[in-house]
């Protein structure tokens, strides 16, 4: 698991001396049913199944009557809630009192059997939901499928948070994570009902506003935004509307909705960009033979060709694997793949803990003498790529995962900067898209590699217009700087990947010029591509242009423009090829 700041116990440690009497239970049955568990008549095992700094959640599968049983231990450290835990206020209680009034009105949730709060110790027990899975993850499945169970999801899911709202209660954290769709079985996943969890984020009113409920749903609305259509969101506000009571037209609502959305994502993405800089359980900061230096601990998302996202570091590891920087350009296993005035980059195995990872290591150059002056007042570009690179997957926008990184500074003047990335198993993609795209082929595969090839093409426009709807501008976006990962497998459609951050830059506000010089760069590197047709670049520009209800486009301006911008580009590559080599001639001579 990832490290905390503080030592969690095991937990047979918190039923160690417990006395019976301050248990809570939720009725008769629950009593007879976790008893035996307080008390050490029964032989339980606890596996941990999450963790971080405020809880730790423990799951136990026994035989007979008992079922699968959950037990959820609350040990933040801020001072808040530690004064909660002793008046009483306990997140504990709040889990039973609103799984009581849920299920009283016909909402699903988990069973809570039992609570305890006292001296400090605070914890629950509550019967486990099986099989289920989180409703993001069997979102992401079914969509990648193509099955049609999703329809039915979008309604009861609409109709549970109706009933919910109908009630007065708010779910201040309502994402996809904290619902559980129950499953028949298993292995084909036949979905079966909904089930809402984490109470203890919930609050109760008597009456609930127009905005308290729109303001709710932002937060699911963001969760889904970029996996859902147009259609399934309004057929879940159709539905919703209806289970709830509520007043308004579907377009009032929405409108309402997208304001609050775009607020909670603005919100949101601030507060996680602020960690990155941080200690916690997925970053951590130290000081390295002189050098300031940011590294992972552990990734929150998976992410495509990546095997790193998998495993989980500790700060004891790093310190061994970066003891002496200057060792990472040395050594057998070597492989230079950049020497050039701007950086110098080269590819190794780095033994991190007990994992040999293949990483890229890059050291940054600088071409001016003026840039002495200009780093004094900005971040080394190694922690600038480690910032912008879990920015953007903290964006849902796929980039190599940034490892480590590190600066050292003399009186405030730069002297060294160090960027470790994982190596992304991939294609580049004019590789990719010769091998997928070539009329050539006669195998019996030809028309379903060349639908993934134009999969890749929409894909293009659709990464450039995130990274421009999240105000990030590139400037360096070609061919070389773009991987695709795909795993070979029908339900899974290749991933188009960013591998160089040295060229993103943030913006209050991407401009005209600025979209289209993202265009011009791709449609350029395209044309570099000889397989890559007409046809091919239009369906790049149509992946930009096509946003979730935007309808008809009339395409062919955008068109000409870039196709005058692509030609200027061409123009001038050519001539500043034929002045280097004019100027190699000279030196030659």
């Amino acid at each position: 698991m990832p490290n905390t700041k503080h030592d969690i116990p095991d937990a047979s440690e918190l039923f160690a001396g417990i006395d019976i009497g301050v248990v809570r239970f939720t009725d008769a049955d629950a009593r007879r049913q976790t008893e035996p568990l307080l008390t050490g008549s029964s032989d339980i095992r606890w596996s941990v199944v999450k963790q971080n700094v405020s809880r730790t959640v423990y799951r136990h599968e026994a035989s007979g009557s008992v079922g699968v049983l959950y037990l959820k231990h609350y040990h933040s450290r801020s001072l808040l809630h530690r004064l909660q835990r002793r008046i009483g206020l306990s997140d504990s209680r709040c889990e039973m009192r609103f799984s009581r009034y849920l299920s009283a009105n016909n909402v699903p949730v988990p069973k809570v059997l039992a609570t305890y709060n006292h001296k400090g110790t605070e914890w629950m027990i509550s019967e486990g939901i099986e099989p289920s899975v989180p409703a993001d993850k069997w979102h992401a499945d079914k969509t990648a499928a193509g099955n049609t169970d999703i329809r039915a999801a979008v309604i009861a899911l609409a109709e549970l948070v109706g009933r919910m709202h109908a009630c007065g209660v708010l779910h201040r954290d309502l994402h996809c994570g904290n619902v559980l769709v129950r499953t028949v079985d298993p292995s084909p996943g036949r979905f079966d009902g909904l089930v809402l969890t984490d109470l203890h984020r919930m609050l109760r009113r008597r009456r609930l506003s127009r905005r308290s409920r729109a303001a709710n749903l932002a937060q699911l609305f963001h969760d889904q935004r970029l996996w859902t259509t147009r259609s399934q969101r309004i057929r879940f506000l159709r539905h919703y509307l209806s289970a709830a009571g509520a007043e308004g037209t579907i377009r009032g609502w929405t409108r309402l909705i997208e304001l609050f959305a775009n607020r909670h994502t603005r919100r949101l993405y601030a507060q996680r960009d602020r960690r990155i800089f941080a200690t916690n359980q997925y970053f951590a900061r130290m000081s390295i033979a002189g050098r300031r230096t940011h590294v992972i601990l552990a990734s929150k998302r998976s992410l495509p060709g990546s095997k790193t996202c998998e495993h989980t570091f500790t700060t004891e590891d790093w310190l061994k694997a970066l003891a002496d920087p200057d060792a990472l350009f040395t050594g057998d296993n070597i492989k230079i793949i950049k020497d050039s005035a701007s950086s110098y980059i080269v590819k190794r195995r780095l033994r991190i803990g007990l994992r040999d990872i293949d990483v890229y290591v890059k050291r940054p150059r600088r071409k001016r003498t003026v840039r002495w002056v200009t780093d004094l007042f900005r971040p080394s570009r190694a922690l600038r790529s480690f910032y912008l690179g879990h920015a953007l997957l903290g964006r849902h926008i796929y980039t190599a995962l940034p490892l480590a990184a590190m600066e050292k500074r003399r009186w405030g003047f730069l002297v060294d900067s160090i960027l470790i990335t994982e190596q992304v198993h991939g294609l580049h993609l004019n590789k990719f898209l010769n091998r997928y795209l070539d009329d050539e082929q006669t195998d019996g595969s030809h028309i379903e590699k060349r639908r993934l090839a134009r999969q890749v093409l929409r894909k293009l426009g659709q990464l450039l217009r995130r990274l421009h709807e999240e105000k990030f501008a590139h400037r360096d976006l070609k061919a070389s700087n773009l991987l695709v990962h795909w795993d070979n497998h029908r339900d899974h459609p290749p991933e188009v990947i960013l591998v160089d951050m040295d060229g993103v830059n943030r913006v209050r506000r991407v401009t005209r010029r600025q979209q289209f010089r993202g265009l011009m760069r791709l449609n350029v590197s395209l044309l570099e591509c000889p397989v890559v047709n007409h046809a091919g670049r239009l369906r790049m520009l149509l992946g930009y242009l096509r946003s979730p209800g935007t309808g008809r486009i009339n395409f062919k301006p955008y068109w000409r423009l870039l196709q005058n911008w692509s030609t200027r580009k061409i123009r001038r590559q050519i001539i500043s090829r034929q002045r280097r080599q004019k100027a190699q001639r000279r030196t030659s001579t």
